[in-house]
């Protein structure tokens, strides 16, 4: 057993006068009751690894969206200075 559970247990057995038995059940309850709850949280790791994930997924998007912006203003300059030229021409 853990030190936490021990300290659970002696708590359980002197303050609530538990036989043993009824003690560790009390005990063995209170650890899987905890473990449930535990077993659905996220750790630092997992979330690092994900902001991770996301930067680079936001990267990627910066680099086509710039690809696009840069293609967009070719074709803006390019349609300007056509329409330009049919102007000035006539």
């Amino acid at each position: 057993m853990e030190a936490k559970s021990i300290q659970l247990y002696q708590l359980a057995h002197k303050k609530l006068h538990l036989v043993e038995k009824d003690a560790m059940e009390f005990v063995d309850l209170v650890q899987g009751s905890i473990e449930e709850r535990t077993d659905e949280l996220v750790t630092k790791e997992y979330l690092n690894i994900k902001l991770m994930e996301l930067e680079i997924k936001m990267v990627k998007s910066e680099k086509a969206l710039i690809m696009w912006m840069f293609s967009f203003w070719i074709g803006q300059l390019a349609a300007m200075w056509g329409f330009l030229y049919l102007f000035l021409k006539h």
